[in-house]
């Protein structure tokens, strides 16, 4: 945030049917638990949601995916916020940073040299002549006498250490250095506590005006938040060749996102206990989709349809996931190297990326459709 005004701111013939119907059901139980276990590790690469062009010009694939992922996470954390999108945080990011050019952003969002403003020593430099003393002993941003805005979306010290703060990367540090944290703490600031609906005009430049309050960085930002609004958002569709039956699976299992995950959860009605587990979206989706009733249990589903190379898989396939020893887990490809799945406790429904932390397991794909 820059300008003069800065907001300081999850029988033995009834024993044998009992132990055999008891048997099964410690089975069933055994493999859903398997699901919510063995990937903890996946917050190690934050998802891609899919929410913008595969690519746009001017800004890194990592920046572009902490937008992303930004725009989908803070659906969670601030739930009375709706029509938040990857272009609002991008808007921001364009004029306080120019999307952190010229650093070096490390595929975990860390960014080097960190991106620090002018002293707010109340000078004059870079517009600013109101004085803010330091607040954080220096810590993120080396001044010990007053403070700087920091990072790529250029936090003040005293608002990131308040409620602003995220840790967008899931590596328990909230970090303003850091493009997943800082895009976070940015979708979080605009929502604020409130309702707020950032498809509307008049809202959206309020929440612009509240993170800066200046008419005319309201305008430049909204300005290319419009730009970025008219690119073709590719990845949030099914892909051309997800058509009929596989497309309709994919779009219910996306309507799902942002649900929580729920051990156990799922059914061919939607969320049971108020969540899905990964299995039960599945079962969800390919039900409501496709009218097909899958196994309930991703050990399971690994035996439907027909198994097809990773390198032929295509949108609309199942992918069982053996990253606990148990193939424990599974998701729905949805194209452009993306999948929709429920990953784990405290997490939600959601797309993310098949590369990285995903790809390093055995996979065994199955065509059901």
């Amino acid at each position: 945030m820059t300008g003069t005004r800065k907001a300081v701111l999850a029988g033995s013939g009834l024993l044998v049917p009992v132990a055999f119907v008891l048997g099964v059901l410690i089975l069933f139980i055994a493999a859903v638990a398997n699901g919510a276990a063995g990937h903890e590790e996946a917050d190690a690469a934050p998802p891609v949601t899919g929410a913008a062009p595969g690519a746009v010009a001017g800004i890194s694939p990592v920046m572009l995916s902490a937008y992303t992922h930004a725009a989908e996470e803070v659906r969670t954390l601030r739930p009375k916020c709706k029509g938040m999108r990857w272009s609002v945080i991008a808007g921001i990011g364009k004029i306080e940073s120019n999307h952190a050019a010229g650093r070096n952003i490390a595929a975990n969002g860390n960014i080097s040299p960190r991106i620090l403003g002018v002293r707010l020593n109340g000078s004059g430099a870079g517009g600013n002549t109101t004085s803010f003393s330091d607040t954080d002993r220096g810590r993120l941003d080396g001044d010990t006498a007053y403070d700087r805005a920091v990072g790529p979306m250029q936090f003040l010290p005293s608002t990131w250490n308040g409620p602003s703060g995220q840790d967008g990367n899931g590596d328990g540090v909230k970090n303003p250095h850091n493009a997943f944290d800082a895009a976070l703490g940015t979708a979080v600031y605009l929502c604020g506590t409130g309702t707020t609906d950032l498809s509307r005009t008049d809202q959206l430049r309020k929440a612009v005006y509240r993170y800066n309050h200046s008419n005319t960085y309201m305008d430049d930002v909204t300005g290319h938040i419009a730009e970025y609004d008219r690119l073709p958002a590719t990845g949030n569709r099914t892909s051309d060749t997800a058509t009929g039956p596989a497309g309709a699976v994919i779009n219910a299992a996306l309507a799902q996102r942002g649900t929580p995950y729920v051990w156990g959860g799922g059914s061919t009605t939607g969320p049971t206990k108020g969540g899905y587990d990964c299995s039960g979206l599945m079962f969800y989706a390919f039900y409501q989709g496709a009218r097909i009733t899958l196994p309930r249990t991703s050990q399971q589903m690994r035996h439907s349809g027909t198994r097809v190379p990773r390198s032929e898989i295509r949108p609309g396939d199942l992918i069982v996931i053996n990253n606990d020893g148990n193939w424990g887990h599974v998701g729905l490809y949805a194209g452009n190297n993306t999948m929709i799945h429920a990953p784990r406790p405290g997490k939600t429904v959601e797309t993310t990326s098949t590369s990285g932390y995903w790809e390093r397991y055995d996979w065994d794909v199955r065509r059901v459709l």
